[in-house]
């Protein structure tokens, strides 16, 4: 569930730090997509929208 990792050396030496960097975090998109059942952390972030396309125009 929660996400983590090692920064690349890329990453790191151009702001000056020379040694290895451990990140680690909640990962909450990934409770979100376990509790929701989504497929997919995009799921999250962009939603479907049918009745947009579907929607007739009207003139105000």
């Amino acid at each position: 569930m929660g996400g983590s990792g090692i920064f690349r050396p890329e990453v790191t030496r151009p702001l000056g730090i020379q040694d290895r960097v451990l990140a680690w975090g909640l990962g909450l998109e990934r409770l979100a997509m376990l509790i929701h059942d989504l497929p997919a952390i995009g799921d999250i972030y962009f939603a479907s929208m049918p009745w947009l396309r579907e929607a007739p125009l009207s003139r105000a």
